[in-house]
Parts: C-alpha cells; structure tokens; sequence
C-alpha cells in the first residue's frame, strides 16, 4: 500500500497581478534525496471575483505541471496558464482519479501537464469559500535526458525499446518503499491529462516531473504507472522493480495487483492519439501480457479489491477485456473520449504483434517455510528449465535481492545440477524480496521475512531504591525495543512501573541505565516495539531494598 505522507511547509508573501486580492506562495520541503523542484502557490478566495475567475497568479517560479493539494475542497476546478507576455493556452480540468490499493479518497488531484509557464489563472463555478493550494513542479532537464533516449533497451528477448528510470532521471526519485508483485491480468490504458504540444526533448522531462508528483505530492511509493509513453512512440519505465516483473502500481485502485498500467502523455477526450503513441502501446501489450501468460485478446473476469475510487464493491467479480482502459475500472473519463474509442484498433493491433504466450516461468525459486531467524541461513531451492522443458543442466543460476529503490542487485550465484535443482544456502540478516535469474528469465518473486534475534541481561539481581540498574544487550535486525518495570504486589499480581523506549545503535547493541526509585520485588523485560511477531528477553528479576538510615537520614546502599 501506498502511504501518504504530509510535507513541512513555510509561507512568504508575493503580488497578484490583476484584480486578484493578495495570495501567499508557499514552498514545500523537498525530499534530501532525489529533490524535485516543486513549489506551492496558495490562493486566496479573494483572488476570485464574483464570476468565480481568479485573476493573473505569478507562479513563484518558472513550471510545467501543476495539482490541488486539497482536491475535494474544489472539485470543478480549471487553469490555464502562459507564459508572460504570451497568449493563454486552454482551459484545463484537473481530476483524481488514480491511487493505490487499499487507499481513501486523493488528498492532492492527479498531475496536470501545462508546457511551460510562470503565469496560471484559475476557474471555478463560483468563488471558493477558503484557500486553494498549488503544487507547481519544474518540468527542467529535458535536452539532457533526451541525449539518453538512444540508450533505449530491451530488457528481455522479445521486449521492444525501452528507456529505463536512469535514462529519465528516475534514479533520483527514490521509492519510499520497496516494490510489490502481483499479476499481469489485464493491461490498463490511461492519458496523463494536460498539454499535448511537446517536444522529444520535453518529454522525458514531463515524466520526471509525473514521478516527483506522484511521490512527493500525493505521498504514493512511486510513480503510479508502469510504463509511460510519449507522442512519439518512445516507452518510459515508470514504477520500479524491473519491467518483466508484475509490479504493483497505483494507476487503478481496486485492481493495480492484477494489471500493468500504460499511460500515454497527453489529453485525449477530444483528440486523437498519435499513431506513433499507438503503436508503441499495442507493442508493450504485445510484449508485456504474453510474457506473464496472458492472452492479448478476449475477455478476463477479474476480482474488485474495492475502495472509493473504484465503482465495483470489494470482492465483485468484473468482466473486462484484456486490453482495456483506466474507465473500464475506476470511476473516471480516463483514458479520454478519443483514445477509449480506439481501444478496439488498438486491441487487432497488439494481437498482431503478439509474442508467443509463455506457460509457467522456466525458472522456479522457492523460499522457507517459516522466516529464519536473523543471522541464520535462509534456505532457497529451485530449477532451471530449457524453453523445450528439459533439465538446463549446469546452468548458471544469480539469486538477487530488490534494493530500496527498486533495483536488483545480485547477492549469491549457484549452479544448476544435472536435473536442473539447484538450492543456495545465504546467511540472512534483512528481510527482502528475491528472485532467481538463469537462462535471461526471471523467477517469481518470493518474500522472505526475518526473525529478530534479542538477547539481554541485567548487570545486578538486587539494587538500593534510588539506585540505577544497567540492561545490555543485542538485537539483529536493529529496530525499537521496550523496556518494562514490573513491580509485584499482594497476590502476586505485578503491575507496570516503567515502560521505557530504546534506539538501539546501528549494530543492534544497546545500554540503558534503569533507576529503581521504590522498594520491592520487580522484574525487567525487553521486547520489540515493531507490530507482527514480538520478540522478548527476560524477564529478569531485580530486588530493590530500602535505604539504609543513617542518624535519621535515608542513605542509599
């Protein structure tokens, strides 16, 4: 699940051209890593008059793509924006539409694609009755990613071209956490909505700029889609975890785990994709659903995962097509008028170019049964088959972990035996998501948790009240502990005296002095703070005596 996540936020004042009143331009807390150029405008409902148009609002500094932050507090609203001294373009509508699974209604509308401007207007059926707030993102760095698109790959035999995240910027949009897998059903079509008159140059740009909205602006994990596509035909990555896997997005609440979501780079209610654009996404599809098993053609029924977004409840079973639009699942216009209207050419064209439907992975990797304890060997076992379903026999064989933001790194590599088995052996200290990869195929992915390991003592069974007792010790993975004080009354019956939270250092090693203030029978326990499967040490009896009198005078012993 996608979580939100606020942002700290500073106010300064500036003008507001026209008939507007007074607004305050805002700047959002960038993000140390991966910091995108995003800046908040926040609007005044004096800045409207009484038809419900604000007048000219100068942008804190030059952008391209634009959101509500509160999208509910003004649902109908429009922009348009310029460049000073330039025409005006359209107006826009802005929407939300798209989220996670599992997610509320959007706090902030999706992202709108504007071209350049450091000038906007904005429109609404009547003055709003309190302030709108802007998120403005810079759309920079175009001409020098563009020098990358030639790097467009293809990341497994049969794919075609595409420019991964590092050839957009994207290795500087970090994912907040580690991707999801799920299964490849049915393939989403979206538009991204806004300006379509861009250039090859802009257009890895506006990409970027999707991702640092989606991630910073709306809180998701990462950007929303799995792949993007320009008017030109050029295939972007989007969300991270590797494009031959059935990675979770956020692009269809209810059914983001049982589809990949393609977004071309535009707005088309009222106009028509580019052929280019078409092509590219009948290519992806052709690619993308055979590659996981799945037909191109006919129809699917598919489960709801629900939420408010969607308009099928939680659990109804859904028919749709294989090929289908982001309309067809939530309740939203997207992917625009025209562009659902092509959705059959585009569904004879992928079938034309269709890849042959792969049946069951030809490399397996299976997990423990139970999470190894931290520090222990995790035991994985697999096979390696040939395309025709003999053993690959001595194969070589890379067990790779996905990393935080969504790479996979290789941690073990093992060969394949004469019947195609083979099985790794690795010490296991972090919990992750791994895969095998052999023969230029991937495996499923298989989560393999971890079991904290702690381990305590106390330094003295009996201490003076007033005094302090030391508890030491370790715990692998380092996380938050607790420290519990118990004191025993009559009847045996023991009752929280303390409850003290513990950081311990990086290596899990920590140290923390405990006073014993009253006199008694306790016990000292520590356990882990993090929910799911808590692990404990102790307890530890502790003796604490009463303070020696001294001439009248209570003297700790």
């Amino acid at each position: 699940m996608d979580p939100v996540r606020s942002h700290a936020i500073t106010r300064r004042s500036a003008l507001v051209l026209g008939a507007a009143g007074l607004t305050t331009l805002t700047r959002v807390a960038a993000p140390a890593r991966g910091a995108a150029p995003v800046r908040g405008l926040t609007v005044d409902p004096s800045a409207f008059g009484p038809s419900g148009v604000s007048g000219v609002l100068v942008a804190p500094a030059r952008f391209g793509l634009l959101g509500l932050l509160d999208a509910r507090r003004a649902p109908r609203l429009q922009v348009r924006t310029r460049e000073h001294g330039r025409a005006w373009g359209p107006w826009l509508a802005l929407h939300a539409g798209h989220g996670p699974d599992g997610g509320g209604l959007p706090r902030a509308s999706d992202p709108l694609y504007t071209g350049p401007a450091d000038e906007l207007q904005l429109r609404l059926p009547a003055r709003p009755r309190g302030q709108l707030r802007l998120r403005l993102v810079s759309v920079g760095g175009g001409a020098r990613i563009a020098r990358r698109r030639s790097q467009a790959v293809a990341p497994v035999p049969g794919a075609p071209p595409i420019v991964l995240r590092s050839g957009w910027g994207g290795d500087g949009v970090v994912p907040r956490a580690a991707p999801v897998f799920g299964r490849v059903d049915v393939a989403l079509v979206h538009h991204t909505e806004g300006g379509n008159l861009y250039t090859p140059e802009q257009a890895p740009g506006i990409v970027l700029a999707i991702a640092h909205y989606h991630r910073d602006t709306k809180g998701w994990n990462d950007v929303g889609y799995n792949f993007l596509v320009d008017r030109y035909g050029t295939i972007y990555e989007g969300r991270a975890g590797g494009v031959e896997l059935a990675v979770v997005g956020a692009h269809a609440q209810g059914f983001n785990r049982l589809s990949t979501g393609i977004a071309i780079l535009g707005s088309f209610v009222d106009v028509l994709p580019p052929d280019a654009a078409l092509e590219a996404v009948a290519e992806l599809i052709g690619w993308k659903l055979p590659y996981h098993g799945t037909p191109v053609t006919g129809q699917v029924t598919v489960t709801s995962g629900g939420g408010p977004l969607t308009n099928h409840p939680y659990g109804s079973q859904v028919v749709m097509q294989r090929i289908s639009g982001h309309r067809d699942a939530d309740a939203t216009a997207c992917p625009g008028d025209a562009l659902y209207a092509r959705l059959p050419a585009l569904r004879a064209r992928a079938a034309a170019l269709a890849q042959p439907i792969q049946g069951h992975p030809l490399v397996t990797l299976t997990g423990p049964a139970a999470a190894p304890a931290f520090g222990a060997p995790v035991q994985l076992t697999g096979t390696v088959r040939n395309p025709d379903g003999s053993a690959a026999a001595a194969a070589p064989v890379a067990i790779q972990k996905v990393g935080p933001s969504g790479a996979w790194s290789t941690i073990a590599r093992v060969q394949a035996g004469t019947d195609g088995a083979f099985a790794a052996s690795l010490a296991w200290r972090r919990a992750g998501t791994l895969r095998a990869r052999a023969l230029q195929q991937v495996s499923a992915p298989v989560e393999v948790a971890v079991a904290a390991v702690l381990r305590a003592r106390v330094n003295l069974p009996q201490v003076a009240a007033g005094r302090s007792i030391h508890v030491r010790g370790t715990v692998g993975p380092a996380q938050p502990l607790v420290i519990v004080v118990e004191r025993q009354f009559a009847g045996g019956i023991w009752k929280a005296e303390q409850t003290l939270p513990v950081t311990p250092r990086r290596g899990g090693a920590f140290t923390v002095a405990v006073r014993m203030a009253l006199p008694g029978t306790h016990r000292v326990t520590v356990r882990t703070a993090a929910p799911g499967a808590v692990q404990t040490a102790g307890p530890f009896a502790v003796r604490v005596s009463a303070p020696r009198r001294l001439g009248g005078i209570s003297a700790p012993r």
